[in-house]
């Protein structure tokens, strides 16, 4: 098998546990340091390690708007997600969970793209959402009656904020080289984490070795790591091909979670897990019969990229030619 073949599953098998990791790693981090702090370090990471890839691939500068354009996007991609999924990791969200419902983002934002975006949609996205969301409740029932009901608010309001950058970066940041978009988002990041600092009260330093190592990770494996795996990827195959890998996330996350964290998994959250899982795929028009358009599967893929797997790297509607980032 010449290295041409190899290359791609190889890749997509290291893609899907590496982004999935991320709410692993967030779970970690927040457990012992602020979430200020996990920003901050995440962001300060990932923008030195993106440098250096700048510094060797010389990728062209943003113009004008451009700039204003980034920065809208990683307010919302970049601090809005992860501020708000943090948050809820920190407030005793499980992984796996926070990872079902950020799953749900994908088929959010190709239901919202015929509206913002002037595409037709097919009834495919629609039957999957609904189905998806049907998952999404079997595995909160028992959680909503358990007093984490006010807690599911954070990522529920990270999921919306992922959803929104992704439709803007797909409206204003096509045209932007990849590398050069993420750098532009993760310092934009920095300068806003640092601004609403004094305001928040929080440690700069982690208060366990854990809470370093959780950090580092998220900076270097999952705001670069798994970007660079998601660029390959997208290069070689389409972006409907790496929206079924990341449909795949959070049956993986709350595989991991388990030995990892403790988390339980119950019958009852693999049945729900199942069936969200069904929806997503019914709504990637991966059923023989209900396929939407192909723009619609395209604007469904939303990463760091995704998922606090740190990194969010989106690919544009249009195929494997356009791209454009969220981290």
């Amino acid at each position: 098998m010449s290295s041409s073949r190899w290359l791609v599953p190889v890749l997509a098998v290291l893609f899907v546990p590496l982004w999935a990791s991320g709410f692993i790693a967030g779970k970690i981090a927040t457990g012992s340091t602020d979430v200020p702090a996990v920003l901050f370090w995440r962001f300060v990471i990932a923008l030195v390690v993106m440098l250096a890839a700048v510094a060797v691939l010389r990728p062209r500068l943003p113009r004008g708007r451009a700039w204003l354009h980034l920065a809208v996007t990683a307010l919302l991609l970049q601090v809005g997600q992860f501020t708000f999924v943090y948050s809820g990791l920190a407030s005793g969200v499980p992984a796996g969970l926070s990872s079902l419902i950020l799953g749900m983002a994908p088929l959010l934002v190709g239901l919202l793209t015929p509206l913002l975006l002037a595409t037709r949609l097919g009834v495919g996205p629609v039957l999957g959402l609904l189905i998806g969301a049907t998952g999404v409740y079997v595995v909160l029932a028992d959680d909503l009656g358990a007093g984490l009901g006010g807690n599911l608010v954070f990522p529920v309001l990270g999921m919306l904020s992922l959803a929104a950058g992704t439709l803007y970066q797909k409206r204003f940041n096509d045209s932007t080289p990849v590398v050069t978009s993420v750098v532009v988002q993760m310092a934009t990041s920095l300068v806003a984490t640092l601004a609403a600092w004094p305001f928040l009260g929080a440690d700069w330093l982690p208060r366990a070795p854990s809470g370093w190592a959780a950090v580092a990770f998220l900076g270097v494996v999952n705001s670069a790591g798994a970007f660079v795996l998601m660029f390959v990827l997208l290069r070689r195959r389409s972006t409907v091909f790496v929206s079924s890998l990341l449909n795949l996330v959070p049956a993986t996350t709350a595989l991991v979670a388990v030995p990892v964290l403790g988390e339980p998994l119950t019958v009852q959250a693999l049945l729900g897990l199942g069936i969200a899982l069904v929806g997503m795929f019914v709504g990637l028009g991966r059923v023989p019969g209900l396929r939407g358009r192909r723009v619609v599967a395209d604007a469904a893929v939303a990463a760091p990229s995704g998922q606090p797997d740190g990194h969010t790297v989106a690919p544009a509607a249009g195929g494997p030619g356009r791209r454009a980032t969220g981290a």
